[in-house]
């Protein structure tokens, strides 16, 4: 038997307690104080308060959407010989250090996570220290043993969590504090040079389309090209306190295993598709804007050539309540034109699986699904989406046609695609045509 209490930062007390039992069975129950406060914050959409302990299912899927695929969690494998699968054991060691304003702790331990003071808690980051920092991140090195990255940050180890300041200057948390920190930096490879830009200028094109996004700052780090990435999940007050903000991705909210996020892994009993978004979004504080905006950022990745927009990739932010919003996008990047490309979509545009096999009757019944149909869909098509492309058209024409002519090309073609599939007929600014080939573009 082991037993962790679940914490959330500012939150006086656990909100609940996560189990296995001895034949490896979890199970998680909200503590009787939290639910008895009157409190209607739940840990997860997923996870609604109730005075009934979850199953191994449910419990599973949230908690293990925290373990991150990272350094620190092959360490704790090997150093503990935990097998993958025993989350509550690998939380034991990882759990202090959960994503977010979450915590999972052994039952006598004090709160972890705190509010910082950007006065006091943190101390400055050496641009001696900052530029090794980089290298090693870009080199997929170990960082320093100087430096403990204070995030458990996800997928490939090329970013560091840290405090970036208005006169430029970086800072860390003070060892031990368990405060914030405020943005990402995230060091693209030395074989992925494109990236920092390529992702920066698919923000600012998100943003000229009046979507909600964070622009990240492009920044020369030693020989590096890095992105500055300012965290949407933390609140910095006046006086300079930082406090994080709970949020959940798509794979939690959903009840999801992580390795799910893509509608391919999945079976008919259980995937993240277009069924499962609505859901999701049907639950949060504006469900028809909320249904707008994915809907509007779903056409927006098409345009820009990313479809990795998996279930990992959107998340619900409780920054105004217990009822979450639809959080900023990120992680935008074209992902056509990278040596990861795969023609195949996160998840399915009607009965299409892949980006060029979206006909107009898949488009169709991918709006239906979401509840727009006939009229409402058409409407939707001509007036939002065609708006939408038309902007990320013109915006592209002043942010990368003389920086990213491959970029350019690419979104002019996807763009004219779409225009063409949904009948649009929208004036798209003529380039030169290309052709995708062994895993990429190239110019033909």
């Amino acid at each position: 038997m082991l037993a962790l209490q679940v914490r959330l930062e500012e939150v006086p007390t656990p909100l609940g307690y996560l189990r296995r039992d001895d034949h490896g069975v979890t199970s998680f129950l909200y503590d009787e104080d939290y639910i008895a406060s009157g409190t209607t914050l739940p840990l997860s959409l997923s996870l609604p308060i109730s005075s009934t302990a979850y199953n191994d299912f449910a419990t599973r899927a949230y908690f293990g959407n925290l373990i991150q695929e990272n350094d620190q969690l092959d360490q704790v494998l090997n150093r503990h010989r935990l097998g993958r699968e025993d989350i509550v054991g690998l939380l034991e060691h990882l759990g202090a250090d959960c994503p977010g304003a979450i915590s999972c702790l052994p039952l006598n331990a004090d709160p972890v996570k705190v509010p910082g003071n950007l006065a006091e808690d943190y101390e400055n980051l050496d641009q001696g220290l900052l530029v090794e920092i980089v290298d090693r991140l870009a080199n997929k090195e170990p960082l320093p043993e100087a430096v403990r990255d204070p995030s458990p940050l996800a997928g490939v180890q090329n970013k560091i969590a840290i405090c970036a300041h208005g006169d430029g200057t970086f800072s860390m948390p003070k060892p031990g504090l368990g405060v914030p920190t405020t943005h990402i930096l995230k060091v693209p490879s030395i074989a992925d040079y494109n990236d920092a830009k390529r992702e920066q200028i698919s923000a600012m094109l998100a943003k000229s389309a009046g979507l909600d996004v964070v622009v990240p700052d492009v920044l020369s780090i030693g020989a590096h090209k890095t992105l500055l990435i300012q965290r949407f999940d933390r609140r910095i007050s006046k006086n300079g306190l930082v406090t994080r903000i709970h949020q959940e991705d798509f794979m939690q909210a959903a009840g999801l295993p992580h390795d799910l996020k893509y509608e391919r892994r999945g079976n008919d009993r259980l995937k993240f598709n277009s069924a499962v978004v609505r859901s999701i979004l049907k639950k949060s504080a504006q469900p028809a804007l909320a249904i707008r905006n994915f809907l509007l950022t779903t056409f927006f990745n098409l345009a820009i050539g990313n479809n990795d927009n998996h279930g990992k990739n959107h998340a619900l932010l409780y920054d105004q309540g217990s009822v979450p919003r639809l959080a900023p996008i990120y992680d935008l990047l074209p992902i056509l034109l990278s040596s990861e490309y795969t023609h195949e979509l996160a998840f399915n545009i009607g009965e299409a699986k892949s980006a060029d096999e979206i006909k107009n009757t898949d488009i169709a019944i991918f709006l239906a699904q979401f509840g727009l149909e006939e009229n409402r869909a058409s409407r939707f098509q001509k007036e939002d989406v065609a708006k939408l492309l038309s902007t990320v058209d013109q915006a592209a024409s002043e942010l990368i046609k003389d920086n990213d002519k491959n970029f350019d090309d690419l979104v002019g073609h996807e763009i004219s695609r779409l225009s063409s599939i949904m009948e649009l007929d929208l004036p798209i600014r003529t380039r030169d045509f290309h052709a995708i080939a062994g895993g990429g573009w190239q110019l033909s």
